[in-house]
Formats: structure tokens, C-alpha cells, sequence
């Protein structure tokens, strides 16, 4: 049996709902939001996603499978560029799409999230902070990264603090302060 592949409206809704869901978060958005914006009826959208939930769901977990795969397409020669790469990921999203991380912005709702959405977003920093743990672990061993670090430690502080820094970045309309604080950031970790 295959699986079933997304068509090219469920694709539009989910694209649509991710963008929405970047910018105003979970509440901030509805089906007829997403039906005005695709050009379909707000009914059309319980075909391919019978509720929010679902949809809501279905946008983190896709999001969080391209970031892995973003992430695992990052090559550079040492921690330091491994780390530059990553968080130029966050920089990206910020300068060139003006929005933030879909998680982050999910974090910040996570009072109002449905259970399985609340999964997806532990899952995705679950992720995140691994793939930095790996890197720093990686780093300390060649004696680029210094060894008195905790690496699980400070790969949730790496993350948390890219995630707070786009935020603020944004809020006060200076995206070029995240790529500041992901150099601090990294300067940090240097041995």
C-alpha cells in the first residue's frame, strides 16, 4: 500500500497555514483565513484536514522533517562553521521571509496547543538540541570547542537563545542583531 501524496491544494493549505501560523502563531489564524487566501472554500480544507488539530499537526511535523533535513544538509569543516550554518537557518528565515522559527512561535502558544502540536514542537527542539550536542561533542574532541562546556547544556542554550534573539530581532525591526548574537553565541563555545 502507498501513501498517499499530498495534492497540490492540501499543499497550498498547508503552506498557507505554516506562513500564518509563522506570523501570528496557533490562534491567529482560522480555516477561513486560509480559504480566502488559496482561493477555495473554508469546507474544501476539512477534506484534506478535518480540524485544526490536524492541520495544526500536520504543518509542525512537515516543518520539523525539512529542518532535519536542512540541517543535515549543512557541511563545513569545523564546529564553529557547523554552528555558523545552523544558525544562519534562523537568520534566513528572519531576513529573507521575516518571519520566526514556526516552533518558536508554536512555543509561545503552547498553553492553547492540542497535545499531538505540543509532541511535534518537543520533538523539533528534541532535534535541534541533539544535532548541537553532536556538533559541540564533535568540536570538543578536536579541541575547537572547550572541553569545560556541557554540550547538551549549552546546545539548549545555543537554540533557546537563537530562538529568543529572532524574536527580539524582529520585534524591534533589527534582523542584522540575531546574526550579532549568533557570533556571540559562537565565540562562547570556542576554546
Amino acid at each position: 500500500m502507498t501513501e498517499r501524496q499530498p495534492n497540490s491544494k492540501a499543499t497550498a493549505i498547508l503552506n498557507t497555514a505554516r506562513d500564518l501560523m509563522m506570523e501570528s502563531g496557533y490562534n491567529g489564524f482560522s480555516f477561513r483565513d486560509i480559504a480566502e487566501i488559496v482561493g477555495i472554500k473554508s469546507a474544501s480544507i476539512h477534506y484534506h484536514f478535518a480540524t485544526k488539530p490536524d492541520l495544526a499537526e500536520a504543518v509542525a511535523k512537515e516543518y520539523r522533517q525539512n529542518f532535519r533535513e536542512l540541517t543535515a544538509q549543512i557541511e563545513a569543516t569545523s564546529a564553529s562553521d557547523l554552528m555558523r550554518e545552523y544558525g544562519g537557518l534562523f537568520v534566513s528565515t528572519l531576513q529573507n521571509q521575516r518571519g520566526l522559527c514556526l516552533c518558536g512561535v508554536l512555543a509561545a502558544d503552547v498553553s492553547s496547543l492540542p497535545e499531538r502540536v505540543r509532541s511535534e514542537v518537543a520533538l523539533f527542539f528534541a532535534d535541534q538540541y541533539d544535532w548541537v550536542t553532536n556538533v559541540l561533542r564533535n568540536g570538543q574532541a578536536t579541541g575547537e570547542i572547550r572541553n569545560d562546556l556541557d554540550a547538551g547544556m549549552f546546545a539548549k542554550l545555543f537554540v533557546s537563545s537563537l530562538e529568543g534573539a529572532m524574536l527580539v530581532a524582529r520585534g524591534i525591526e533589527k534582523p542584522q542583531d540575531l546574526e550579532a548574537s549568533l557570533d556571540a553565541l559562537i565565540q562562547l563555545s570556542k576554546a
